[in-house]
């Protein structure tokens, strides 16, 4: 999910997107530490690896040195598999708030709040585009419902 907002969008469309990017912070920022350390350790493994072994030969003195950089390169491996991992939790919040927020809703009717999960549910990549129809005609039915 993408959470920038670009310049022009609506005020009550910007306010839900603040809130889903205050509830995902902490693990956005978890995620970005994690693939900050995790791409720097696979390529130093991997070019080392390749480097070793490919281009100067194996040698039975460079066994420490091996292992060493496969342990590094599991290591950077194990933690980009977590950042994946912290980034579906990520995608997960949003679409729970999404579907809460759905479903909490006053001005629009069951049938069209049950289509807009199922839409959510059915199409998660497309979720932002549906939530945003969602959230243009609940308040097209306030502004209504004012008049």
């Amino acid at each position: 999910m993408n959470f920038n907002t670009p310049k022009g969008m609506p005020s009550f469309i910007e306010k839900e997107l603040e809130i889903i990017d205050e509830m995902v912070k902490p693990k956005l920022k978890k995620s970005s530490l994690y693939m900050f350390i995790s791409i720097p350790l696979l390529s130093i493994s991997i070019i080392n690896l390749f480097f070793m072994l490919v281009i100067t030969g194996y040698t039975q003195d460079m066994l420490l040195a091996l292992g060493i950089y496969a342990l590094v390169g599991a290591i950077g491996a194990a933690v980009y598999k977590e950042s994946k991992h912290v980034n579906k939790e990520i995608r997960d919040i949003g679409l729970d708030h999404i579907i809460k927020r759905i479903k909490n809703s006053e001005h629009v009717n069951d049938y069209m709040k049950d289509k807009y999960i199922n839409n959510v549910k059915a199409k998660p990549r497309f979720s932002m585009q549906t939530f945003f129809n969602f959230l243009t005609e609940e308040h097209q039915r306030k502004k209504m419902m004012e008049n």
